[in-house]
């Protein structure tokens, strides 16, 4: 399943960048974050409780960012695991500076198994995509309460650079893996 998504956000590319990489910024985020832990300067660990149709379940969550390329994007990888439920997944979030502030895409990918898969991919996939942009949205109102998301529509009004990175910022993707 891929998902993908904007946000424009009043403040700096570097004042994101850093709320992207802040472990108590994501936390709060995070929809069902109950721990969010930096193990290493590449590498979070988290738990986040997800309800997915009828499965409800603890995901402990390993991430690691890759391919940084601060201020400008990363990629988040990460592997989550529940009893039985599993899903591996990673983003790419890529940030631009325009006149408003920042421009945040992101574009992830993953793969769910174990009871999740069984629950159906429509289900999945509208959970994960709700999950996403409820992370999204959060956090860009922390750094912005004017922030908002681009709809296909917007996005003539917005002039469009690539600036490629994965990983579901922790925040942004961290919950995308959580639900993979």
């Amino acid at each position: 399943m891929e998902i993908t998504g904007e946000y424009q956000i009043g403040a700096s590319r570097e004042a994101v960048w850093q709320a992207l990489n802040d472990p108590e910024v994501l936390k709060k985020c995070i929809p069902g974050c109950e721990s969010l832990e930096r193990i290493s300067d590449t590498e979070f660990a988290a738990a986040v409780v997800a309800a997915i149709g009828p499965v409800r379940a603890t995901f402990n969550t390993a991430l690691s960012l890759e391919d940084l390329k601060p201020p400008h994007s990363y990629r988040l990888v990460g592997e989550s695991k529940a009893t039985a439920c599993f899903g591996k997944g990673g983003a790419t979030v890529t940030l631009e500076e325009n006149d408003a502030g920042t421009l945040l895409r992101y574009d992830a990918d993953f793969r769910v198994g174990g009871k999740l898969a069984q629950v159906g991919s429509r289900l999945v996939l509208g959970v994960t995509r709700k999950t996403a942009d409820d992370f999204f949205g959060a956090f860009s109102r922390e750094l912005d309460s004017g922030a908002h998301r681009i709809d296909v529509g917007e996005q003539a009004a917005v002039p469009k650079t690539w600036i490629g990175i994965g990983a579901a910022i922790v925040v942004l993707l961290i919950w995308w893996f959580l639900l993979r």
